[in-house]
């Protein structure tokens, strides 16, 4: 299942927002780095009815003591109750902004699904990912996550206030597609959070943010028109995404911090167009758009820093 990138309207897919706002909506992509997840039905020699191998390793034999919150919820959704072993293995770490939480929570339900011997759709997963963490879990999310793993692509995404959510893909050309895709360069930070302590205080602070909301919330449908014109200017992408992260960082304390900042600002002076922190912000992958000319300066310049391309 793929880990996503967001790009414009993050926030707005917060039911704090939509629901009093008419719909939520953003520009994200999935990309080629994932979380990978294996079922399989243990036999009667293994003495633990429940063997899980993630981050840590769980041995039990009670459903409700399972550690790991997704997965225990998961089983309990969908009423499994076989000797099994699950495992997971992903292409980043755990709290970097690229959604993994919702990956997991979508790819390990789709995995469930396939050992029960049903086929689900794309958008019912998506759904009952959401559902498992922002109901069940009671998590202060979003729910573009789990749209953005489940579909797959570069979609503009709307989250309506009867909780229904559409989809569109984005038809780039092959062109502009590898127009766009050449001038981002991205960078780990070092830094990880969890999600859950800057959304918490974004979440909260919603309905006094209105306004820089809804102007995030337009920049995802302008970013989706800039990228299929039939001649994208990544000049554009990049003034965009530079004007949506100075908005993001006004919704929450803890969204940037003074590293962040020194790092993003070197970062416009060698010649990025712009750029943002991935997810919820605080650390993770920062996200840059830049001619390609400039992608050796950057790497040069922040690997001084201690970013890691």
């Amino acid at each position: 299942t793929p880990l996503r990138i967001s790009f414009a309207g993050g926030g707005t897919d917060l039911r704090s927002y939509y629901k009093f706002n008419r719909y939520g909506a953003v520009l994200s992509t999935s990309i080629d780095s994932y979380i990978y997840v294996s079922i399989k039905k243990q036999t009667s020699l293994f003495q633990e009815k429940y063997r899980l191998n993630y981050s840590e390793t769980e041995l039990v034999d009670d459903l409700e003591k399972i550690k790991n919150p997704i997965i225990r919820e998961c089983l309990k959704y969908l009423e499994i109750d076989e000797q099994l072993y699950i495992s997971t293995i992903a292409d980043a770490p755990a709290s970097t902004g690229l959604g993994s939480s919702s990956t997991f929570c979508v790819g390990l339900l789709n995995a469930l699904y396939k050992f029960k011997g049903e086929v689900v759709s794309a958008g019912r997963l998506a759904e009952e990912a959401a559902h498992i963490e922002c109901d069940i879990l009671k998590r202060p999310m979003g729910k573009q996550d789990h749209y953005a793993a489940a579909y797959g692509g570069i979609n503009y995404i709307r989250f309506y206030d009867d909780e229904t959510v559409t989809v569109r893909p984005l038809n780039m050309t092959p062109k502009n597609l590898k127009i766009f895709s050449n001038s981002i360069v991205i960078f780990w930070t070092g830094l990880t959070r969890p999600s859950e302590s800057v959304l918490k205080e974004q979440d909260e602070n919603n309905r006094n943010n209105e306004d820089i909301l809804k102007k995030m919330k337009d920049q995802a449908l302008e970013l989706s028109s800039i990228l299929i014109e039939p001649e994208i200017s990544i000049k554009n992408v990049g003034a965009l995404l530079n004007q949506g992260w100075e908005y993001k960082k006004t919704l929450a304390s803890n969204i940037s911090n003074p590293s962040i900042d020194d790092w993003y600002t070197k970062a416009l002076i060698i010649g990025a167009l712009g750029g943002k922190i991935s997810g919820a912000g605080g650390g993770g992958f920062l996200t840059l758009i830049a001619d390609p000319l400039y992608h050796n300066d950057l790497v040069h310049e922040l690997s001084k820093f201690g970013l890691e391309k």
